[in-house]
């Protein structure tokens, strides 16, 4: 049974992500959709993500190695890539570009409230 403060504590930690990931948004948007659409798997030898269909196949993707820096697993990836993914609203987007630039964070909250 999850007491308050574990919830509080791994929704702490998801937002904690997703403000991490932000920076590089432009370069993981492909790969939120290529994951949504289930284009993409995690090698289990080597932990990169890869393709699994077509002239790609089992060629690491472009953006893996900021995915596997960035997110500790593959669900905190698949969390971001269904919070952020291909869709943005424009509320959204536009929070991410006017976050300041002395803390590099975004409102976690209108992510979540706008998707």
């Amino acid at each position: 049974m999850n007491t308050l403060t574990e919830i509080r504590s791994r929704a702490i930690t998801r937002a904690n992500q997703l403000q991490r990931c932000h920076r590089h948004l432009a370069e993981l948007a492909p790969a939120f959709a290529e994951w949504s659409e289930g284009e993409i798997y995690v090698c289990k030898k080597t932990a990169t993500y890869r393709y699994r269909f077509g002239n790609k196949s089992k060629s690491v993707a472009p953006w893996s190695e900021i995915a596997v820096r960035l997110f500790p697993s593959p669900s905190a990836f698949a969390f971001a890539a269904m919070v952020l993914g291909d869709q943005l609203p424009a509320a959204v987007t536009a929070e991410i570009e006017t976050a300041p630039a002395s803390t590099g964070r975004v409102d976690v909250i209108a992510l979540a409230t706008a998707a």
